[in-house]
């Protein structure tokens, strides 16, 4: 593994440029570019919103910045997922006639989405902390956000790895695009990307089965996305979703847990992903 990672660092300009083409492709005919990027989560943060507050009744206090704060891991992972999933098929020709480390095409497929992951942060830090203050929302700022960086090297580390067992299997099975799609259609409502991750420690089902909930966050996105919420703002009354119980603390062993599987699917996903590389030309 030692070898093929040297081996990637010396075409660390090959990767760059294909970032850079990806970047270019996705956006070549449109005129908002990025724009597109950002308006799906927005419109969904609208439409949760108004479900909430609107038909729901519940008075959930800075409701957007708490989605946001869900939809902007889980979109980066859907997206990065899913697109590395066909980067090698798109790229088969290539691959065919070409000799380049093939992982840098699933690896430039991720470093794309997450410069937009990185630029959506942007404007949710902009917006919740610069413009809100503006028109007399307060978001306090917590100490805890320093923590930012560790919470997303460990997204990262599971979205790589993921990405390249995803890219992998993908070149052998086609199923693997279908049951991703379901698979991310139902995660959405079972993540807490809408809802606090402390709802399901006290439903009825987690109250007589604790190891259950335990095993919830070990789920690397899950505990990241929790982890995102519980260091950037403040806690969210339970009450407001009709629901007993303290919202409860961070628990940093079991994000250390999901931390040491994310790590181990990164890890996991390229041992596989070079033991099966040589045998992609063979597709078809």
């Amino acid at each position: 593994m030692l070898e093929e990672l040297a081996e990637l660092r010396r075409f660390h300009f090959l990767l760059g440029r294909l970032v850079v083409r990806e970047l270019k492709v996705r956006y070549v005919n449109s005129v908002f570019g990025f724009v597109w990027s950002i308006v799906p989560p927005l419109l969904q943060v609208i439409v949760f919103t108004f479900l909430f507050r609107s038909v729901l009744h519940n008075p959930c206090r800075n409701y957007s910045a708490y989605v946001l704060c869900g939809l902007i891991p889980w979109t980066f992972l859907n997206s990065s997922t899913m697109d590395a999933g066909q980067s090698l098929i798109e790229n088969y020709l290539v691959i065919r006639k070409v000799y380049i480390p093939r992982e840098v095409i699933p690896l430039s497929v991720v470093i794309a989405n997450f410069i937009h992951f990185a630029l959506a942060w942007a404007l949710y830090f902009t917006a919740f902390f610069g413009v809100a203050r503006l028109i007399g929302i307060d978001l306090p700022v917590k100490p805890t956000l320093l923590y930012f960086p560790l919470i997303t090297l460990v997204l990262v580390c599971f979205t790589v790895g993921l990405s390249l067992w995803v890219s992998a299997l993908s070149m052998f099975y086609d199923d693997v695009r279908f049951i991703l799609q379901t698979v991310f259609q139902l995660g959405f409502f079972i993540v807490p990307v809408v809802v606090p991750a402390d709802l399901f420690r006290y439903t009825r089902l987690a109250q007589h089965h604790p190891g259950l909930y335990t095993l919830y966050m070990l789920n690397p996105i899950t505990s990241v996305i929790d982890a995102y919420r519980k260091t950037i703002l403040e806690p969210v009354p339970l009450g407001s979703f009709q629901m007993k119980g303290a919202p409860v603390e961070l628990n940093w062993t079991l994000f250390a847990g999901a931390a040491g599987i994310a790590v181990f699917t990164l890890v996991g996903g390229y041992a596989y992903f070079n033991s099966r590389k040589w045998l992609f030309v063979e597709r078809g």
